[in-house]
């Protein structure tokens, strides 16, 4: 997810801190992207040092190079500039597990798996100050980001029944139809597995997570795991 990867279209300028020079060609809305990309790395930044609870707008705009009038410009609060945060996050994290499994051909879903499951887990390794906001702080920012994190939990399930429905069972016809809650336990229990991770091992570890998840997968969708493919 790089910090800028994990919002999908900043450009140069939006590196933290970095003001835009008093002399430059991009449009009013140009800047204001930048700003708001800014601003949003930023406080996955000082969210994840601090705490959400003690982050201020003055946190913010300090590590982000913008003025408050720039913030209040884009946000109307801070929660309201975690709801962005956290959607640009969900956005690229769903795109790095979605990606592999739409891209291979459907008779190579085993090795889209394994393939979308390293993609994302390096990059929540890469970026340990938004992997943590974006994984931990959002249960301690309030009902509105917490139903958030689980809608997106949800979304992360649900690519995985897909995959096993239209083509596990297509490919094994007597493999047996399974609840959708399954799929819901497996993604939740992982997304517990890398918050333990953060909390014990730090970001840097959660790589090592792939092998386990994966397995875990294989082993509901009814595959024998001593044969599992490797990329």
């Amino acid at each position: 997810m790089g910090e800028r990867r994990i919002l999908t279209g900043v450009e140069a300028f939006a590196a933290v801190g970095q003001r835009l020079p008093s002399r430059h060609r991009l449009t009013a809305d140009e800047v204001a992207a930048s700003q708001r990309a800014r601003i949003l790395v930023a406080f996955l930044e000082v969210a994840a040092e601090k705490g959400y609870a003690s982050v201020t707008i003055g946190d913010i705009v300090e590590r982000a190079g913008v003025s408050r009038q720039a913030f209040y410009n884009l946000f109307p609060t801070k929660q309201a500039c975690f709801v962005a945060a956290f959607r640009a996050g969900a956005a690229a994290a769903l795109g790095e597990i979605n990606r592999p499994l739409s891209e291979r051909p459907y008779t190579d879903w085993r090795s889209a798996i394994r393939l979308a499951l390293e993609k994302y887990l390096a990059m929540l390794a890469e970026q340990p100050k938004a992997t943590w906001t974006l994984q931990i702080e959002c249960l301690a920012a309030g009902p509105e980001i917490a139903a958030m994190y689980h809608r997106r939990i949800g979304r992360i399930a649900e690519l995985y029944r897909l995959t096993y429905n239209h083509l596990v069972r297509k490919e094994h016809p007597d493999r047996p139809a399974l609840p959708d809650e399954a799929f819901d336990l497996v993604v939740g229990g992982m997304s517990d597995r890398i918050r333990y991770c953060l909390y014990t091992k730090g970001a840097e570890a959660i790589t090592q997570l792939a092998p386990a998840f994966y397995d875990t997968l294989m082993a509901l969708f009814g595959e024998p795991i001593d044969q599992a493919p490797a990329t």
